[in-house]
């Protein structure tokens, strides 16, 4: 995909969702209550709108009282694919999980090679191999935003093997990114 959603772009329209969120945790009419909204937000983030997927993301990971169950899944899968899209703000949330991959490419014998082909700078290598990751994840893992909208809320709070399943998946795509970032040539 190679677009990027500049970092202050994405965190500043992230705070405000938030905040309206936030403040209409207090609200219990359907039409400007918190669940509303969210509903909203969810709509526009399964139409591909990469902040509300980064939005979302966030309040599975955090989970709002009896309204929206903490869910660590929903989580991942949603901020994977804010990152797939290009939001730097969402990739860098995602550095934590993804830095040993980051450390993989970069280890690489073929690095000067993949840096070239894909503008790979030390500004911006995070981004750029972190979409790459998150593409292929979403491929991987075969993660849709409306089936993923369309999925039974859970209270699946974090367990480690959560952590083990998408380290595994991230050892799976890694040989992908790093083949196909060695063929990429730019134009």
């Amino acid at each position: 995909m190679d677009k990027f959603i500049p970092r202050q772009e994405g965190y500043q329209k992230f705070l405000e969702w938030r905040e309206k969120l936030n403040k209409a945790e207090d609200e219990y009419s359907q039409e400007q209550g918190f669940n509303a909204l969210f509903d909203k937000a969810v709509k526009t983030a399964c139409e591909g709108d990469a902040i509300l997927q980064d939005v979302v993301a966030y309040y599975y990971k955090r989970g709002v009282g009896r309204r929206l169950y903490e869910d660590y899944q929903k989580y991942i899968h949603w901020e994977i694919l804010s990152a797939s899209a290009g939001n730097e703000f969402a990739i860098e949330k995602l550095q934590f999980f993804l830095g040993y991959a980051y450390d993989q490419v970069v280890a690489h014998p073929e690095f000067p090679k993949i840096k070239y082909y894909n503008g790979i700078d030390e500004n911006n290598y995070i981004y750029i191999i972190g979409q790459k990751l998150c593409e292929q994840l979403v491929e991987d893992l075969n993660i849709d935003a409306v089936a993923l909208a369309r999925t039974k809320d859970e209270y699946l709070p974090y367990r480690p093997e959560y952590f083990r399943d998408f380290r595994r998946a991230i050892d799976m795509a890694l040989p992908v990114v790093i083949e196909q970032m060695k063929n990429n040539r730019r134009t």
